[in-house]
Parts: C-alpha cells; structure tokens; sequence
C-alpha cells in the first residue's frame, strides 16, 4: 500500500470529485492520504473531509505563506481547537515562500514562527511549503526546534546539499510528480541521495500531475507513478519502496492509523 502525504481534496479542481478519485486511488493502492490546509477555510474543509472518511483521509492544518498576512490571534486558535481532532496529524503547510511574495515576507516569518511555535505545544509534525527561500527555511526549522517534532520539506525542489541539510534536521523531503519531469535532474539525485528514512511520496494534487499526466488534473491515485519512478531510481523493487516510505509516513505521522 502506499500514502499520498500531501493532496488537496479541499481545493475545487477536486472535492467535486471526491468520490471517484478516492476510487481510482484505491485500485492504485493508495490506501490513506492527507489532505492539507492552506488557510482557514480549507483546513476547516480538511478536518471535515477526513472525519468524513475516517481511516483514509486525514488532515493538516495552516496557513500557507501566501496567506500570512491574514495570520492574527483568531487562527491561531482555532488552529489550537482543531488539533484536538483525532484526525489531524500535521500542522501545515507553512512556510515561506519568495518566489510569489503574495504576502509581505515579514508577515511570512510572524505565522511560520507562530505555528512552529504551535506544532511544538500540540506536539504534531509540519508539513512544510518552501519555494526560492531553503536557506532562510532551513534556517527557521532549526532555530524553531524542528528536531521535537519532525515534519516533512513537501514537494521537493531543492539541491541535493539542502536535501542533505533537511534530513540532518530530522526532517523527510516530500517526492511527488516532479520526480518525473524532464527538467528535473537535482531533484532526482536528491531522491537517490537522500537517506532511506527520509523519503516520502506525495501527489500535491491537484497540481503537478507526474508524466504521462503532466499538465493535467493531478489526483492521489498517481502516487503510483511517482511510487514506481522512485524505486526505480533508487534501484530497489517497488514494494520495497511502498513499505519503506509507509513506514516512513507512520513514524512522521503519528495519528496515522494503519488501514484495517
């Protein structure tokens, strides 16, 4: 079996077809995925998801970097009351993010600061949103205390050297569709590189469909394809790799409970 550890049912291009893709995922062997908030509203879209299907989804919740400007005492909160659902497993994802700069950059550190400062009280993993800011990202997970707690770098697109740095922190490094694009070459020898017990798949669905699908509505039953594309970098057979990165899931996600 596998995990997608990060898709979005709570995203429109994908709760309209909720139904059919947890479906397609299960013939996929994708048995349990996390969907992850990115502000408010769709972590509050997550928790009732998940609690909706219990075992097989389940939830993070947070506020992405491009909504930290709406970041105030009142999500803090709520977050806080949230966690206590039996189905959330990550604060996130959080993070910051420099490419877009959605919202000012000071306003990034105040919420990513603030729900480190959470995940550690709560005692929850993170999932982490990191785009053209890994040295200032790295940089906060340390001085924050990320080795309490452990989490995940999702959708991987660092340098083999910062994969290296992340894992040292205690941190696994998300692999998801853009393992398969051509472009792609640091971050393939990142995912060959990587120690073993960092290594998790993840779809970000609806976004980055892996090839044959690239370009495409993403759904978690292509955690396949980017389960397969992994093994055979690595050089191990597939179901090696779906008990390792299952594994792994378990051990960064605690609240996750195992399939019946």
């Amino acid at each position: 079996m596998l995990i997608d550890t990060h898709c979005h049912f709570n995203h429109n291009r994908l709760e309209d077809d909720l139904p059919g893709c947890l479906d397609r995922a299960a013939q996929a062997g994708v048995a349990q995925m996390i969907v992850v908030g990115f502000d408010m509203a769709s972590s509050e879209q997550a928790v009732a998801q998940a609690e909706a299907h219990p075992g097989v989804l389940f939830a993070a919740i947070g506020v992405h970097p491009h909504d930290s400007k709406d970041w105030d005492v009142a999500a803090e909160e709520r977050l806080r009351e949230l966690c206590r659902r039996s189905c959330v497993v990550a604060i996130g994802e959080i993070g910051l993010d420099f490419h877009h700069d959605f919202s000012p950059r000071e306003a990034q550190y105040i919420a990513f600061r603030a729900q480190m400062k959470l995940a550690r009280e709560v005692a929850l993993p993170v999932v982490i949103h990191c785009r053209e800011a890994y040295p200032e990202t790295l940089g906060a997970l340390a001085a924050e205390g990320v080795g309490e707690i452990g989490g995940v770098m999702h959708c991987w697109a660092g340098s083999p050297q910062q994969a290296a740095d992340t894992a040292r922190l205690g941190m696994a490094l998300g692999f998801g569709g853009t393992l398969t694009f051509k472009s792609a070459e640091e971050i393939r020898e990142a995912a060959v590189r990587v120690p073993a017990e960092a290594l998790l798949v993840e779809t970000d669905a609806p976004y980055l469909a892996p090839v044959p699908h690239r370009g495409k509505r993403n759904e978690p039953a292509y955690t396949r394809l980017v389960a397969n594309h992994l093994a055979s970098l690595r050089g191990i057979a597939v179901p090696e790799l779906e008990a390792l990165t299952t594994a792994n899931a378990r051990r960064v996600f605690p609240r996750l409970t195992p399939t019946a």
